[in-house]
């Protein structure tokens, strides 16, 4: 839910107009409106959904809760609640217990199309490896020599190398009803704040604290860090013509791969209107759509920009989350009815080769046009002297 302009105006009257050594107060004062005001909705139906748990005695699935584990509701006691702080021990930064990242991963993996499609390793590892086969394996032989030896040019990904991080907030009205729906709700904002960020590094991102997007060239000049834009090929059809000659040969390593399906990845302006004209012929019913000339698989993903998509290999992408973390301030304390808490998530991604996928620009990409052939008389002449 956002806040009206009035409303927004408002807040900024307030702070500009608060004494200097209030503007701190006045600050968290207001990201307490914001986050009570975006949530009041999720806490109002968490209440009634508590209130109707409580009168029928209705199981936790149905609810979307789960029991929680010792180390949990010791963690939400500490951290969230802040009844026992004993085994704080001063530090600074306080990870998630894994079995709730788990349970946010899993989550993670159902909300987005482009998510079904990534090479997600399992939540909580450090580092993954990447391998490609490289070399030939020959027949021959029992007692004959090896002539050629499979290779495998090994690699490996760091899944702590970056951290994306965000406010969360939890609002006293959530604290007041238990564990489970404290867990829950902890566990539908980290799924909210995450959502935005995985995508967008798995996209746009450049390397540098960051994963490596699908739009970055793994060959190119690393500069600081910083990986740059692959070259948009040009590709005018979705068919054997454009897409075939100029794609499809740098998926399918010239033949040496097989190629079956394909994703297509593009913002959904681009799907519906460049792309579904590529793909479905106008006829006087109405759009029908064409024979595909292989199996695409069209996901809609707002960081591709406008006249880009892109090509690429499904579960070629890897991507994990290694840990999740929280840090907190002490000075928020004096707030009664808003706890806030950074949010921190550990984790990176990259292609496990440079010609998984390949950035189109579709700038020219032409609609498919209906053709009628025609079906004239075929007459056969059979000349004297042959056959009757």
């Amino acid at each position: 839910m956002k806040f009206e302009e009035t409303t927004i105006e408002n807040l900024i009257k307030e702070l500009n107009d608060a004494p200097a050594e209030q503007k701190s107060k006045k600050i968290i004062e207001t990201m307490q409106k914001i986050a009570e005001e975006k949530y009041a909705n999720v806490i109002a139906e968490y209440q009634k959904e508590y209130n109707n748990y409580i009168a029928d005695n209705s199981n936790d699935e149905k609810f979307g809760l789960r029991s929680l584990t010792d180390e949990e509701k010791q963690w939400i006691d500490m951290y969230v609640k802040q009844e026992d702080t004993s085994s704080l021990n001063g530090r600074d930064e306080i990870y998630i217990p894994q079995t709730t990242v788990n349970y946010v991963f899993e989550d993670l993996k159902k909300q987005r199309p482009l998510f079904n499609y990534i090479d997600w390793a399992p939540a909580g590892v450090q580092k993954w490896f990447l391998s490609e086969k490289t070399g030939v394996a020959t027949w021959g032989k029992l007692t004959a020599a090896i002539v050629e030896k499979v290779q495998a040019e090994v690699s490996t990904i760091d899944l702590e190398a970056n951290s994306l991080s965000a406010f969360m907030f939890v609002p006293k009205a959530i604290i007041t009803l238990g564990y489970k729906w404290i867990d829950k709700f902890i566990r539908t904002v980290l799924l909210e704040v995450n959502e935005d960020g995985i995508q967008t590094g798995a996209i746009t991102g450049n390397g540098k604290d960051a994963p490596i997007g699908y739009m970055k060239d793994l060959d190119g000049a690393v500069v600081n860090g910083v990986y740059p834009d692959r070259t948009a090929v040009e590709v005018t059809d979705l068919g054997p013509d454009s897409f075939g000659e100029n794609v499809l040969p740098i998926l399918n390593r010239d033949g040496d791969r097989d190629v079956d399906e394909i994703l297509i990845i593009a913002n959904q302006n681009e799907i519906d209107t460049k792309i579904y004209k590529a793909t479905h012929v106008k006829t006087s019913l109405g759009y029908v759509k064409a024979e595909p000339y292989k199996k695409f698989v069209f996901i809609p993903c707002k960081d591709v920009p406008a006249n880009k998509a892109i090509a690429a290999l499904p579960n070629k992408y890897v991507m994990g989350i290694s840990k999740m973390g929280i840090d907190y301030s002490d000075h928020y304390k004096f707030l009664e009815q808003l706890r806030t808490y950074t949010v921190l998530t550990y984790g990176n991604g990259r292609l496990k080769s440079n010609d998984d996928a390949v950035l189109m620009d579709i700038t020219n990409l032409k609609a498919l046009v209906q053709t009628v052939e025609d079906q004239g008389t075929v007459n056969t002449v059979v000349e004297e002297g042959e056959g009757a």
